[in-house]
């Protein structure tokens, strides 16, 4: 981390709930509470969640209201803000913000301008809207994924291939107290935390179906909680029915299922909780895995992305496909036949590469030796 004090902008489209939401408002007050002079700015301003936390850092939060499609009055705010306040360093997450941010670097070039994807290129919806905006990433000066997957594949794009870096979502660990008893319990039913916006690419069905599976095959099944809120588009509500049809033709399955909403004490309901069940078919890094593995908890995850890295199979959860109940099925009755030991040293395991890999002082200081390098002007290799 660079010792000279920097004025730091950071980009987001509103502070409402949400991985990135939370990864940048734990990346602003990290920074303030590293001597930095931190601002924010946003275009959605009714969206407060984890605004009382940035409020009580004491933060400026510059705010510009957008409707619908691209907004000229959002880029002229920003630009505004960004000339007015001559920052050291521009930080964005997410597309829309990060397409804003690209486009000020056309008109002004006071700053640094680091750019961030916070998720998986096989989200890509649109093939033409992704390329544009990966186009748009040759007016940053850098760009940051959360992924070391996502990483190597942007770096595979020509104009892109030396300023990529991968940084890790970072957590306040002492927030996270492991209760290692919970976990030692013989003969107990499992109990699963699942976490995640209820919508096709979270895979709420073939985690259902494995359930289903394992009753069939006569084996125990898992109680399974599940906090998130709905996706309110027209497919996640689709997707939805077809969730709750399958638990109503399949009611012991049912009785085995708690629908939670959002909840903000997930840190407490890790902790009534043997694991984490996170079937999703793509990621960027998921906050939810590393606030698993920070409370001590295993991991039963897919085997995408960067899940292999975080959990290790058989040393701090388990990995399956996420294409095939089957394999769900399975990973969640090696958890089940696990002895008290057994889930007891995977546990631990999770909590020691939190440890090492995924604190907020770990992820603040490789932002700051790439704001280092950028104020430097020196070649950046893309390694943090």
């Amino acid at each position: 981390m660079t010792n000279k004090p920097l004025s730091v902008l950071c980009v987001i489209d509103h502070l409402g709930p949400g991985g990135a939401q939370r990864q940048m408002t734990a990346l602003a007050c990290a920074l303030k509470e590293h001597g930095h002079s931190v601002e924010i700015f946003l275009y959605f301003p009714d969206q407060r969640f984890f605004r009382p936390i940035v409020d009580r850092s004491k933060i400026t939060v510059h705010e510009a209201t957008k409707g619908k499609g691209f907004s000229l009055s959002v880029f002229w705010a920003l630009v505004n803000t960004i000339r007015r306040r001559k920052y050291d360093v521009v930080v964005s997450y997410l597309g829309s913000p990060n397409v804003y941010t690209e486009l000020c670097a056309l008109v002004t070039r006071s700053s640094k301008f680091i750019v961030s994807e916070r998720s998986s290129f096989r989200a890509d919806r649109s093939r033409v809207g992704a390329l544009v905006r990966r186009w748009l990433h040759a007016l940053a000066d850098h760009v940051v994924t959360n992924s070391h997957e996502q990483a190597q594949w942007l770096r595979g794009k020509s104009w892109l291939v030396h300023k990529v870096t991968c940084i890790y979502n970072g957590l306040d660990l002492e927030s996270f107290d492991p209760t290692w008893s919970e976990l030692a319990r013989d003969g107990e039913d499992v109990r699963l935390l699942g976490i995640g916006r209820i919508g096709p690419e979270k895979n709420l069905l073939h985690l259902i179906e494995a359930m289903c599976l394992l009753e069939e095959e006569g084996r125990r099944l898992p109680f399974v909680s599940w906090v998130g809120r709905q996706d309110a588009s027209e497919n996640g509500l689709a997707y939805r029915a077809k969730v709750d049809d399958l638990l109503a033709r399949r009611p012991k399955v049912a009785s085995h299922w708690k629908w939670l909403g959002e909840r903000d004490d997930v840190v407490e309901l890790l902790a009534q909780h043997h694991a984490l069940i996170h079937p999703s078919f793509y990621e960027g890094l998921p906050n939810v895995v590393c606030e698993a593995m920070a409370a001590g908890r295993p991991a039963l995850v897919s085997r995408v992305c960067d899940h292999p890295v975080l959990i290790l199979d058989g040393q701090r959860g388990f990995l399956f496909n996420p294409d095939s109940p089957p394999e769900i099925a399975r990973a969640i009755d090696r958890f089940a036949a696990l002895s008290t030991s057994e889930r007891l040293s995977l546990g631990r395991n999770a909590r020691a590469y939190a440890a090492a890999n995924l604190s907020i002082r770990t992820m603040v200081g490789a932002y700051g030796a790439l704001f280092s390098r950028l104020l430097d002007d020196s070649p950046c290799n893309g390694n943090v």
